[in-house]
């Protein structure tokens, strides 16, 4: 599990950002990998098999591409991220209600406005923010 303060470098906190701009106005999506001590290492932006800017789903072949490739360095896939074209920086409901794995976490990334990345734990329907520094 990671610790409850993630730290995000700026370039791989920049690939997030430009990643979900890129996929406007659908969701953009990816996972982070990180070294268990809570810091992400990398990111792997994906595609979106919902092509939609309410929803995300990471193609099962790039999950497993990333998967193979982080633990071939000693990473875990620690949880993914994703963006809200028209909403906030935080879990919706749907986020919630699929949110399976408690050990994840999710990082939300806002784009309205200037752009703003949170990071949550969702734990059986409960959120809980992370500290993203």
């Amino acid at each position: 599990m990671l610790s409850e303060t993630l730290h995000l470098s700026e370039p791989l906190r920049r690939l997030i950002i430009d990643h979900c701009v890129q996929t406007l106005p659908n969701e953009g999506c990816g996972l982070i990998a990180s070294d268990g001590d809570g810091n992400v290492v990398d990111v792997y932006p994906t595609g979106n098999l919902d092509e939609s800017p309410t929803g995300y789903t990471v193609p099962p072949e790039e999950h497993f591409a990333a998967l193979r490739d982080a633990e071939s360095k000693g990473w875990e896939l620690s949880g993914v991220f994703h963006s809200h074209p028209q909403g906030p920086a935080k879990p919706s409901m749907v986020d919630v209600a699929l949110a399976l794995d408690p050990e994840w976490i999710y990082l939300v990334v806002g784009i309205r406005g200037e752009p703003v990345i949170r990071a949550w734990r969702i734990l059986q329907e409960e959120i809980e923010e992370i500290s993203l520094v």
